[in-house]
């Protein structure tokens, strides 16, 4: 738990996974030799509660048995979310509002669950989820091709229920929390920073998703687009550090959120906070 002003923040970890290492690379660089290795990489979602609103970002991949995902990525089962949600005093209900960073299943696959008839449906039935207006359209468009990093269940029925607001760039979601497209990752992917008055924090989601991906030039295999992530990237850690905003990372496993550091050769570092 983090108090920025008005606003409580809880950093909730939704349990480990795995990728291949050589997800996590440097702009132009060789591929990895080791290939095989395997990291283990969290999944960190972001309650908000403040000003009269229960914000969740980033759901996590949610409840919805999909299998071979959870052996492929050597997923950690049952997730942890919902029940670390309700030890919390939440109830899915009580949420307002819903922003969704992307579309991609282990961001926003908590949106939805399976009733008892196995249709997918709306987990925050009372709540406005909030996304890009272009990253609808790209996640429809990459399930139709096929991509398998979107999957239509953990979406379109928050869009049938009229559940879906979609918002172009910049925006005010709620008084002190906004959202800011930086592309990059995925077509509409998009940080939330939340302004506590005298201090900001700075949702970065997969624009910088561990402490890893800090250098200028780290990026992901998975990063649709590095020629529009890397100056997103550059801009918004340059101005968290001048600002000295806080720093949540979506991915990591244990330095979870932190402030910037300019050192003296213009590189930059990250002292840790728990949170």
């Amino acid at each position: 738990m983090f108090q920025l002003g008005p606003f409580r923040l809880d950093l909730i970890n939704d349990g480990l996974f795995e990728l291949r290492a050589d997800s996590f690379v440097h702009a132009g660089a060789p591929p990895s030799a080791h290939h095989r290795r395997r990291i283990r990489v969290a999944f960190n979602s972001l309650l908000i509660r403040g000003k009269g609103h229960t914000i969740v970002v980033d759901p996590g991949s949610g409840d919805k048995p999909h299998i071979e995902l959870v052996r492929e990525y050597h997923m950690e089962w049952p997730r942890k979310f919902f029940p670390t949600l309700q030890e919390l005093g939440v109830k899915p209900e009580d949420v307002d509002t819903v922003i969704l960073t992307h579309l991609h299943w282990d961001h926003c696959g908590g949106a939805t669950s399976f009733d008892a008839s196995g249709r997918p449906v709306p987990v925050f039935f009372n709540a406005k989820h909030y996304l890009q207006d272009r990253e609808l359209a790209a996640a429809r468009t990459a399930v139709t091709a096929g991509d398998d990093s979107f999957l239509s269940d953990d979406f379109e029925p928050l869009v049938s229920a009229g559940l879906v607001t979609q918002i172009s760039k910049r925006a005010e979601i709620v008084p002190g929390v906004s959202v800011e497209w930086t592309g990059g990752h995925s077509p509409g992917h998009q940080i939330v920073i939340i302004d506590g008055g005298d201090k900001r924090a700075i949702y970065l989601s997969d624009l910088v998703p561990t402490v890893a991906q800090l250098p200028l030039d780290a990026v992901m295999s998975y990063d649709a687009n590095v020629s529009e992530l890397l100056p997103a990237k550059k801009r918004v850690l340059g101005e968290a550090a001048d600002r000295e905003d806080l720093l949540l990372f979506v991915h990591a496993p244990r330095q979870r959120a932190g402030y910037l550091r300019w050192q003296p050769d213009v590189s930059l570092s990250l002292e840790s906070v728990p949170i």
